[in-house]
Parts: structure tokens; C-alpha cells; sequence
């Protein structure tokens, strides 16, 4: 009973089904909505102007000049073991720091609700799409599922695609992490499993 009013509410109701960006964004792509949200759930706890940096990628001097400018700024952090997690307030604190961490090539660091990394800065340019742009919440729903996408054309619907996303396959918890939340979406004879796709196409 709960995981169908669960179901329900990510869904809204059918009559509310264009407007919902994950249904748009999955039917787009081929993609179950859900292991969008999970993945969003995942990546940001659905928080769109969370910036996470490589803790592991940057130097000493780097990490310093950075924990100096978010304490100037009043902006919150957490260190965790392999990133900083920037929980920036509003859109303003997001552009600022996404701003500093790429003028002074930061050189790992993933950006709002599905927390895309700058390595597809590139990319992204060509597609017109700026780094700022990103804690747009569909516009940054829309680049995952591209990236998603591409990682099952190369790895089928399996666990290794989504540990792709995640940019690491072997030896990676994160697709366990996703079922997790995925799971909590899914009809009781549904499983994670058999729910990753609509079409292959």
C-alpha cells in the first residue's frame, strides 16, 4: 500500500503526466523516470545547486583556497572522504562557485541535481549549454540522461551502465545505492531489474 501511494505521488496522476519533467525526460529517452528520480535522489538528494568537488584531484593550496572562499562567503560544505560537497542556498551561491572552481581549473568537480562533472565541459559548449546552465534543474535532467543513455548503447541494461554514469564500473556500490532508492518506487511484482528501460532504440 505504500510503495503504491509512493508510486503514485512521483507520478503526480496521469493528467499531470506532460508536466512531470522526470516522465518527460525518460520518455524522451527511453528511460524508466524513476531511475532518473533514483539516480537524482543518489547523486543530490534532489538538491539543484549542490556542487560536489574531487577531494582526491585537487592540491593542498587548491583545497585551502577553496575552504577560504566558502567561508567568506558564508556558503556551507561538507568533507567527506573523497569530495566536498558544496550546499550552495540559491542559484547566485551555485554561479559563484561553479565560476571559481572553473577559472581556477578545478580539475574534477560535478555540478546540481544529477551532479554532471565539468569533464563534459566540452561537449556541453558544443551543444551550446554553459557550465551556469546546469543548475537548471531539466536542462541538467535532460545532459544525465544523454550521458545515461550513451553508457547503456555501451554496456546494455546492466549494472555496469550504471556504474558508468557514476564514471567507475569495477569494483563500484553505486548501482546498489540506486536500487536502493529505485526500489522504493517500484510496484510490489516489479523489480529494479526489469524496470531500467521502456524500448532499446
Amino acid at each position: 500500500m505504500i510503495r503504491v501511494f509512493m508510486l503514485w505521488l512521483f507520478l503526480v496522476v496521469s493528467a499531470y503526466a506532460v508536466n512531470n519533467m522526470w516522465i518527460r525526460t525518460g520518455n524522451a529517452y527511453g528511460i524508466d523516470p524513476r531511475l532518473l528520480y533514483a539516480i537524482s535522489k543518489v547523486e543530490s538528494n534532489l538538491r539543484p545547486y549542490v556542487v560536489s568537488v574531487n577531494y582526491k584531484k585537487i592540491t593542498k593550496l587548491q583545497q585551502d583556497k577553496l575552504y577560504s572562499v566558502l567561508k567568506s562567503k558564508n556558503i556551507p560544505y561538507k568533507t567527506f572522504t573523497k569530495v566536498i560537497e558544496i550546499d550552495n542556498q540559491d542559484v547566485s551561491q551555485a554561479k559563484f562557485v561553479i565560476s571559481f572552481l572553473d577559472q581556477n581549473n578545478y580539475p574534477s568537480f560535478d555540478m546540481g541535481l544529477m551532479q554532471i562533472n565539468n569533464v563534459h565541459k566540452g561537449v556541453l559548449s558544443d551543444m551550446k549549454i554553459s557550465l551556469h546552465q546546469l543548475l537548471n534543474q531539466e536542462i541538467n535532467l535532460n545532459v544525465s540522461a544523454g550521458i545515461l543513455w550513451e553508457c547503456y548503447k555501451k554496456y546494455g541494461s546492466t549494472n555496469k551502465a550504471i556504474n558508468a554514469y557514476n564514471g567507475k564500473i569495477a569494483g563500484n556500490t553505486y548501482y546498489s545505492k540506486v536500487s536502493i532508492e529505485l526500489n522504493k518506487l517500484l510496484l510490489p511484482h516489479e523489480t529494479s531489474s526489469k524496470r531500467f528501460f521502456y524500448r532499446m532504440s
